[in-house]
């Protein structure tokens, strides 16, 4: 057999183009491979970074309707808390349940009945009003209805009268002229040559022309009742009184000085308690600062058992408490979860006793805030209020008693109950972010919230302070602030006294008028005896004279007001 030799030279050679053939085809799929996976890898990360964007869109919507619905609660809704939490929207399968023996149908709602007293019952009788000041007015029939119309005689007049009452209201400017009386001596002696008259009674302005009550209403009007000083001008123009707002002022700013003691006491006496009150709010000072942007300042309030203290400061920080309560200052303090109370305990000379209401809030928002979230809200505020509620009973005993010690027992095992509960639900990593950020916050600031237990004379709450910011807070939607840093400083003194006068059951007008007629007495400086004005330094004959009116709880007692 004959063999081309061409033929067998050239079929390695073919062979050859054809495996690199298909090893540039295979290297071509490695590389369409390649970059199919490169575009697959970066089209899911596409959709992944899409379907974060998604879920982030999504909880941030779900944020701003959550955000939406609590403003208009703030706005619209019930400021208070004390009303059931709406209920759970109910399935609607669930009204077509067959009702069975063991399913029976559930008790209709009690009806509510109509706030107050019910149709029968006792009364309290009718208001005497008898520690008022009493006026007399007779009337009597006209002459021509005192004598028979038939035949003319004249009634007898019965005795006795019948008797109605009536409160009058009447705010009147008097304008008093002293005249003082002149003699001249009428004899040799030459002893008192001239002639001799009689001393000008003392003022509190040397030379000012508004008397000490005058000053007194004013003080009253402004720094308790809130009323903006242009409104107590127009109430003056209607008893024709037109008096300049820098006459008014001017002397605003004399009786800060004649304060500022009593101010001065208030505070030391704030300084030497062991358990405090403490909260913020801003306070507008309409001057420019070096250093601060801005007019925001900041009251602070600090209460104790027999003061209340109000601190006007352009700084929010923990040098505030600080610098008042002094470096050797120790004890508990009520406050919510600011951060610059906890400072203080990181100081170490302070413990931070936290609200529980301010941690019931948070719950409380989530409830109006997220619809999917309300039954789990529900079961918080639950849990809060029947420690609320365990709490009262146990302050309701004596300490130390039996009764008092079991229901502590109680409490502290209710207690454990809701921190198990609270890192039980915590570990849940499906755990909604809302839920998550109130059950960290129980968490972070559990200790300061047991603080109560171990001392019952602390209470759960910060509410007293949160009360006693009301007053102000009004007076600066009213007038917005102060214009000067001695009127601010003026606010704070005037709140500082009013409310410390309250706090003591002492009557602020009585107070303030008897105090300015020491300083009259005195030419128009603080009184010599100024500690006999403090309300824990005043005689037993003065807290009488000077006791707040309280409400009578039987109106229809003759009796006077009993003191606090």
């Amino acid at each position: 057999m004959v063999v081309d030799v061409l033929e067998i030279e050239s079929e390695p050679t073919g062979l050859r183009q054809q495996a690199n053939y298909w090893q540039a085809q295979h290297a071509r799929a490695c590389q369409r491979e390649h970059s199919w996976k490169e575009m697959a890898q970066a089209l899911e990360a596409t959709v992944r970074q899409q379907a974060a964007q998604l879920k982030e869109s999504s909880e941030e919507n779900e944020n701003l309707k959550a955000r939406v619905l609590w403003l208009e609660l703030q706005l619209f809704g019930q400021k208070s808390q004390k009303g059931k939490p709406k209920p759970e929207p109910s399935d609607p399968q669930d009204s077509e349940t067959e009702v069975t023996d063991s399913n029976p149908p559930a008790d209709p709602p009690e009806k509510k009945g109509k706030r107050g007293k019910k149709k029968g019952a006792k009364g309290y009788g009718r208001h005497l009003y008898d520690e008022l000041v009493t006026e007399e007015i007779i009337h009597d029939l006209p002459e021509g209805e005192k004598r028979c119309s038939c035949c003319g005689k004249a009634f007898v007049e019965f005795p006795g009268t019948e008797d109605s009452q009536e409160i009058h209201l009447e705010v009147k400017l008097i304008r008093r002229i002293h005249k003082r009386k002149r003699y001249r001596p009428d004899c040799p002696c030459d002893v008192h040559p001239g002639i001799v008259t009689a001393p000008c009674p003392p003022k509190l302005i040397p030379k000012g022309l508004f008397s000490i009550g005058f000053w007194v209403r004013l003080l009253l009007e402004k720094f308790l009742f809130q009323r903006p000083l242009y409104r107590f001008r127009k109430v003056l123009e209607l008893e024709w009184l037109f008096v300049s707002q820098g006459t008014l002022t001017g002397g605003l700013k004399r009786l800060g000085e004649l304060l500022q003691p009593l101010y001065t006491r208030i505070l030391e006496r704030s300084r030497v308690a062991k358990h405090w009150h403490m909260d913020e709010t801003r306070w507008m000072v309409f001057v420019e600062v070096a250093g601060k942007v801005g007019h925001r300042w900041w009251l602070w309030v600090v209460i104790t058992e027999d003061t209340c203290a109000y601190l006007l400061d352009p700084s929010r920080s923990a040098d505030v408490p600080r610098n008042h309560l002094g470096e050797n200052a120790e004890g508990i303090i009520n406050a919510d979860r600011y951060s610059a109370y906890k400072v203080l305990e990181k100081e170490g000379h302070f413990r931070i006793a936290f609200c529980w209401f301010h941690v019931r809030q948070d719950f409380f928002r989530i409830h109006e805030e997220y619809a999917k979230l309300r039954a789990w809200a529900d079961g918080w505020l639950k849990r809060i209020n029947d420690l609320f509620d365990r709490n009262d009973r146990r302050l309701q005993s004596p300490q130390g008693s039996e009764p008092f010690r079991l229901e502590d027992q109680e409490l502290g095992k209710a207690l454990e109950r809701v921190l198990e509960t609270c890192k039980s639900e915590l570990a849940d990593p499906d755990l909604h972010r809302a839920a998550k950020k109130a059950l960290v916050s129980l968490q972070n600031h559990w200790d300061g919230l047991l603080l109560f237990v171990d001392h019952p004379e602390i209470p759960m709450d910060n509410n007293e302070s949160e009360r006693r910011l009301r007053n102000p807070v009004v007076g600066r939607k009213n007038y917005y602030g102060s214009g000067s840093i001695w009127s601010g400083t003026l606010s704070a003194i005037l709140f500082t006294l009013f409310q410390t006068l309250l706090l003591n059951h002492i009557d602020p007008q009585k107070h303030l008028v008897a105090y300015f007629e020491a300083c009259a007495r005195n030419g128009g400086k603080p009184p010599e005896d100024l500690e006999a004005f403090l309300p824990w330094n005043l005689s037993e004959e003065r807290k009488v004279a000077w006791q707040y009116p309280l409400k009578r709880k039987n109106a229809g007692s003759p009796q006077k007001n009993q003191p606090p």
